[in-house]
């Protein structure tokens, strides 16, 4: 029985020492593939890095297009694209990736930018892949406000809206008093050629008792004040000082209903923007001091997406369409 265990205990420890030796090797033979694996596996962590980072910047080079074309002027697409591109496209060009001249295709009121990188690989090029191009596209659209909320309640017709860009277009920032050039008596021959009462400007009800602000859409009907030029007491001075700097939604009426005593309502066609620059309490409304602009008017959670289309009257909206 000894000599049995002797014999056993020996070529248990031979067996061992040859198991070892047959891992050793087989460690030996995979770990070029398991190294070749991680390698690769480091390399596409970095392209999808990359693909994200793309994807927001051209996010960012189609709203800037865009923006420049909803403000009155396209100018140098690929220019403002490329401008975007390097601003947002940081992380991947730190890591290495060579960004190439974004492709901008401008059409209708969209735009779709297409941005692209070369990304150099740390392992791959053992394998023959020196490098990978990474490209991400992104469309944006502008429209013609449909939505607006006025912080003050005013209101004026098609024909008041054209005599005043007459005097000073939308591309002239000079700031200049705002003069009505139309009475409300005027009869106005609105965009669809029609004669329409009311050729002036009115104020407007507000959303509420103790608010200044007035909500509309367009192809909406808005009570309008023809013989009271009275603000409410909420539209104090206070208030007028919070707004000079920024631009007035002012909703344009092509159409007025309604009789002397019941009151008059009019239709908005669309909405124009006044940058104010300043103001003087008088009797009656203020007088108002700045210029009609063209903006891009952010969209607000709550604004409604109706079908009734808008004239462009200088305040658009722009959107990004989901990526695929």
């Amino acid at each position: 029985m000894r000599l049995t265990s002797r014999l056993l205990r020996r070529l248990g420890r031979r067996r061992l020492a040859d198991e070892r030796g047959a891992v050793a090797v087989l460690v030996a033979v995979l770990l070029v593939p398991l190294l070749g694996f991680a390698a690769i596996a480091v390399d596409v962590a970095s392209l999808y890095a990359d693909r994200e980072q793309l994807r927001n910047a051209a996010d960012a080079a189609a709203l800037a297009v865009a923006t420049d074309c909803a403000t009155g002027g396209c100018g140098n697409p690929t220019a403002t694209a490329t401008s975007a591109l390097t601003a947002n496209a940081g992380a991947a060009d730190a890591a290495g990736a060579t960004l190439r001249t974004p492709e901008v295709s401008v059409g209708g009121h969209s735009v779709t930018v297409t941005v692209s990188a070369d990304q150099a690989h740390w392992f791959a090029p053992v394998l023959g892949i020196d490098s990978t191009r990474v490209t991400a596209t992104a469309t944006a659209t502008w429209t013609a406000m449909s939505h607006g909320v006025a912080q003050f309640p005013l209101a004026i017709s098609w024909c008041e809206y054209k005599k005043q860009i007459a005097k000073y277009p939308l591309t002239s920032t000079v700031s200049h008093r705002l003069d009505w050039e139309l009475s409300w008596l005027t009869l106005c021959s609105g965009p669809s050629g029609g004669l329409t009462f009311g050729g002036g400007h009115a104020l407007t009800g507000t959303d509420s008792s103790s608010v200044c602000r007035a909500t509309s859409s367009v192809g909406q009907y808005i009570d309008i004040s023809v013989w009271s030029s009275w603000l409410p007491n909420r539209c104090s001075a206070k208030h007028l000082d919070g707004l000079i700097g920024t631009d007035l939604q002012i909703p344009v009426w092509d159409d007025v209903d309604g009789w002397l005593f019941g009151g008059y309502r009019a239709h908005v066609y669309g909405y124009a923007l006044f940058h104010l620059t300043g103001y003087e309490l008088t009797y009656g409304e203020p007088t108002f001091y700045g210029y009609f602009t063209r903006a891009v008017v952010p969209l607000s959670a709550t604004s409604p997406t109706g079908t009734t289309p808008a004239a462009d009257l200088g305040a658009t909206s722009i959107s990004l369409s989901p990526q695929g």
